[in-house]
């Protein structure tokens, strides 16, 4: 496992995008990582989500279940929850755009000790709404997974975290932010159900 291999696969699926970029946080940023381009390889999400179950290896039993929020990180839990031998389930937003436990989970997400598994993450926003989605339907989130950590393990989370590629990725609040000044278009790529 390694970060050079995660490197490899976004470049090759042409993930790893430059420009100017609104993520779902609602930051601006230079680098954006298009992770719809990996799960159209199916073969990349398997090998991202073996490489997640490996590097928590030493933490598997203490896993009960796997969980992700939808959408986008739906492939890689599932992958990760694949190759741990354990089971899964997913979060979604409600229609006020709440995180919530997706409905037939509730049984099998209620005592279960958690690996979350989420794939980028700009500020961990989304994480600590997981998180506490989570803990309010009686689960433990155990520890948190990344495909990729955009603050460089710099995020505050209460429950502990791995990531198999950190990175510092500077971005700005819209007020702040030096692309705007420049007039450099702005290119707001995928979508969460996130408002804000």
């Amino acid at each position: 496992m390694s970060e050079k291999r995660v490197i490899e696969i976004l470049k090759s699926c042409n993930a790893l995008l430059e420009g100017h970029f609104r993520y779902t946080s609602g930051r601006h940023g230079k680098q954006y990582f298009e992770k719809i381009r990996i799960v159209q390889e199916p073969r990349f999400v398997d090998e991202l989500g073996r490489m997640m179950a490996a590097m928590m290896d030493d933490i598997r039993e203490e896993i009960d279940l796997v969980c992700a929020p939808a959408y986008g990180a739906v492939v890689f839990g599932f992958a990760t929850a694949l190759h741990m031998g354990r089971s899964f389930a997913f979060l979604q937003r409600d229609n006020e755009s709440r995180m919530s436990v997706r409905s037939g989970f509730s049984d099998i997400v209620r005592s279960s000790r958690i690996l979350l598994v989420e794939d980028v993450c700009t500020t961990g926003g989304s994480i600590v709404e997981s998180i506490d989605t989570l803990n309010s339907a009686g689960a433990e989130v155990v520890h948190v997974g990344l495909i990729v950590d955009r603050t460089a393990g710099k995020m505050k989370l209460e429950s502990p975290y791995r990531a198999l590629l950190s990175v510092e990725a500077v971005s700005w609040d819209s007020e702040e932010c030096p692309l705007c000044r420049e007039g450099i278009p702005i290119t707001v790529p995928g979508s969460s159900g996130k408002k804000g």
